[in-house]
């Protein structure tokens, strides 16, 4: 019964709209008016992190866990990994739903510095997609350094 209803409402919904003009595009090529374009996709970026973590004396700090947090994703932190030797760390690029900004978090986890996040903006590069490419928002780098604090 529900089914048959449906059917009808839609039936009736569709009439309406064909009176109104609204058309879906079949059939207008032979009118000359061009047909729209469909697109299936999802909007995507690339996004690269890096930066140096140092102490409040200017010296690198090794062994930092960086992860980076955007606010599309349900799982709430991206780990990027550790600081090197240098106080040096640095993503690979990974994809990401676009978004104009990330939170990246610095966190001892010895527990000798005090953690540290930031909000960066994020600005992307688009010059090398192509112009038919409506999904792709292009490459996103954020460099962000932190000076840590001793606990």
């Amino acid at each position: 019964m529900k089914v048959r209803l449906l059917k009808g409402i839609n039936a009736i919904l569709a009439l309406l709209l064909g009176l109104l003009g609204v058309n879906t595009g079949c059939g207008r090529a032979k009118y000359g008016i061009p047909e729209p374009v469909c697109e299936y996709g999802v909007p995507h970026a690339t996004i690269e992190v890096s930066g140096k973590v140092t102490d409040t004396e200017a010296q690198p700090v090794k062994d930092i866990k960086i992860t980076i947090k955007d606010k599309w994703r349900e799982d709430p932190y991206i780990p990027v990994g550790y600081t090197d030797e240098d106080g040096n760390y640095r993503t690979d690029p990974y994809q990401i739903f676009p978004t104009d900004s990330v939170d990246v978090f610095a966190t001892d986890t010895t527990g000798v510095y005090a953690s540290d996040s930031v909000r960066v903006k994020v600005d992307y590069d688009r010059s090398h997609v192509a112009k038919d490419d409506h999904w792709d928002e292009g490459a996103g780098s954020v460099i962000q350094d932190f000076q840590l604090k001793k606990n």
